[in-house]
């Protein structure tokens, strides 16, 4: 049997050094290491969660295929089921932006001795990117993908020193500089979900609520000149 992914997971797969050890951290039903292995991008890949029925079910896909000398399965907490040096690639996805960074933060050895970081946080990508590039990551790569009727950006980083402005914070130094071909129908998405946040709050006029406003409306208009802008030429 090939396991086939999603397009959120084909994007990850995608940004995972080839022919490295690569861990997935929270691996769920364990499709991403079988198709990293089964496609040939690793020979070896640690999968980890952290709940006994996702782990008893990655085990059993494992065995079913016949894949136990290439998978390792390991049931653990966060980045605690890897040595320092295990993996080059870690992989994360499918979190909230702030658990990733508490994973991240609690195993800062294992940290320090991966090569590169591919994350999907679900939320709170600006406070990620912040707290990668002031943790001595450098956001090399951006992806865009959509998947069953939303949009998802997949961030891999490597060691280095890097800056962000609030705005690259906010939508990323990679996916700004490059313009994928996601990226417009990507923000137009982001300003229906702000338009639609704006209508529901106009009823209300408390203090918080007007902040929240203000906040909506910067943000919007940010999007708005981001897609007045014209694609570079990439020839």
């Amino acid at each position: 049997m090939l396991v086939k992914l999603d397009d959120r997971l084909k994007a990850v797969a995608g940004l995972v050094l080839p022919g490295r050890v690569a861990a997935d951290i929270g691996t769920d039903h364990n499709y991403l290491p079988v198709f990293l292995v089964q496609n040939g991008i690793c020979q070896q890949v640690i999968a980890s969660d952290r709940a006994s029925g996702p782990y008893r079910n990655a085990a059993a896909l494992v065995a079913r295929l016949n894949l136990a000398s290439s998978i390792d399965v390991r049931l653990g907490e966060g980045l605690e089921v890897l040595k320092p040096g295990e993996a080059a690639t870690i992989i994360i996805a499918g979190m909230g932006g702030r658990l990733l960074i508490d994973i991240l933060a609690a195993a800062p050895a294992v940290l320090q001795a991966a090569e590169r970081l591919v994350l999907q946080p679900q939320k709170d990508l600006p406070l990620l990117r912040y707290w990668l590039t002031g943790h001595g990551w450098r956001i090399i790569r951006e992806e865009i993908a959509f998947d069953s009727g939303f949009y998802y950006t997949i961030v891999a980083a490597e060691h280095g020193r890097m800056e962000l402005s609030p705005e690259q914070a906010e939508f990323g130094p990679c996916l700004l500089a490059e313009r994928p071909p996601l990226w417009e129908q990507y923000l137009r998405y982001r300003l229906g979900d702000i338009d639609q946040l704006l209508e529901k709050l106009s009823s209300h006029a408390s203090r918080e609520i007007s902040e929240r406003k203000q906040y909506l409306q910067q943000e919007r208009n940010q999007i708005a000149n981001l897609l007045a802008q014209k694609p570079l030429d990439k020839r």
